[in-house]
Order: C-alpha cells, then structure tokens, then sequence
C-alpha cells in the first residue's frame, strides 16, 4: 500500500483539475495538470506549474479596444475613455490551450489558498461577425469580420495579448487525493477583426469576472 503523504511534507505534489466559472453572459471550462514545489514556510508555501485548457463561451458580449499602446490604461495608469471603442458579438466562442503558474499556500492539514495564472499559449475558436462602435472620429456603426487572436501572452494588465484565465480560490482537501476548491475566475478573451479601425486597431478583448467552483485529484 502506498504510503499516504502528509500536507507539510516537501514532496513536489501532481493534480489533475476541472473548474467551471459562470456568470450571466459568460461561462467557462477548465481541465488543467499542474505539479507543485514547495519551497518555503515549512512547506507551506509551493511554486509549480502546469499546463490548462480553457474552454469560454459568452452571449451578448461587449468587447472593448484591446491594446495598452492605444487604450492608454495599465495597473497604474487609467483607461483614455475616448479610445475605448467596442465590438459586439451575439455569441462569442473560444478555447486556449496555455501554460500556467501556481502560487499554493496551505492554511491548515485541510485548507490552502491558491492563485494561479495563464502565461503563454495560443487560442482557436470560430470566426464571427459583430457590430462596431467608435464615438471616435466620427465612425458610425458597422458591421466587422473578427477571428480569435491566436497567441497568447501575460505581459500584465491591457498590455497582455490573446485569451488568458486567472483563479484565486481556497481549497478543501475532502480525502487524501481529492480537493474541492471555490473562488473566482478572471478570463480574459480576444478576437482580431479582419480591418484596421479607429486608431489603427484591430484587437477588441473582454474581461470576465466569474464565480469558480472546481475539483482537484491529487496523483
């Protein structure tokens, strides 16, 4: 019989997971491998990672200018408001495939907190074709071609490019290989229309904040 590892042992530690994070226009579908390291605080605190597949899919969503060259926002920097033009898509689909970074600190024998984050990886989804607005020079609306950016990379805030998922939950460990975990999903997605609009941009991204529920099976 194999020996059952303990929480505050130092042995690297291998998962399998699903989550499922839903909101009223947006949901999302995640089955991710990931192996943690830990490294400080007796154990407690471990580094790993992981590689995750996320599947999204939204209805009447609002997908807003994209690029931090052009939205002129960051972490410390708000949003120029006059640049921020948008892209309606009735139905909206995409799935990306990234690697993934964890940050794991275990609370007590049963609870831990987790936050994890998409680093690189690329999308594919269906085309659509959606409306487009621009209060900025004097376009009207219209309808515009877009396809799902197809790179993905964490490069922070409106600086990042293509479809990333982020999670911050707590976990329950239910047994000695099975963990429930509850939080929030942050996803970010991207499509590229097929022209050059208002201020020479074509990426148009939309930021979904979710409840997360999700299971983990320890390997």
């Amino acid at each position: 019989m194999a020996q059952v590892k303990l929480a505050f042992d130092k042995t690297p530690r291998m998962a399998l997971d699903a989550s499922l994070a839903s909101s009223l226009s947006s949901n999302a579908l995640t089955f991710s491998v990931n192996r943690l390291h830990p490294i400080a605080f007796k154990g407690r605190f471990s580094v790993g990672y992981g590689l995750r597949f996320t599947g999204y899919y939204g209805q009447d969503n609002g997908y807003v200018t994209a690029p931090a060259d052009v939205s002129e926002g960051n972490f410390f920097k708000k949003q120029n408001e006059a640049k921020l033009d948008a892209l309606y898509l009735t139905h909206s689909s995409v799935g990306f495939l990234n690697a993934a970074v964890y940050l794991d600190y275990l609370l007590s024998e049963k609870l831990s907190l987790q936050f994890n984050i998409d680093a690189v990886g690329f999308s594919f989804g269906a085309d659509r074709s959606g409306r487009y607005e621009a209060d900025s020079e004097n376009l009207s609306s219209a309808n515009e071609a877009a396809s799902v950016t197809s790179v993905n990379l964490l490069l922070t805030g409106d600086c990042d490019i293509g479809s990333l998922n982020s999670e911050f939950s707590l976990l329950y460990r239910i047994s000695d290989n099975m963990i429930l975990r509850t939080g929030v999903s942050f996803v970010f997605t991207e499509f590229t229309t097929n022209n050059k609009l208002a201020f020479n941009n074509d990426r148009f991204r939309k930021k979904s904040l979710m409840p997360m529920l999700g299971f983990s099976y320890l390997l």
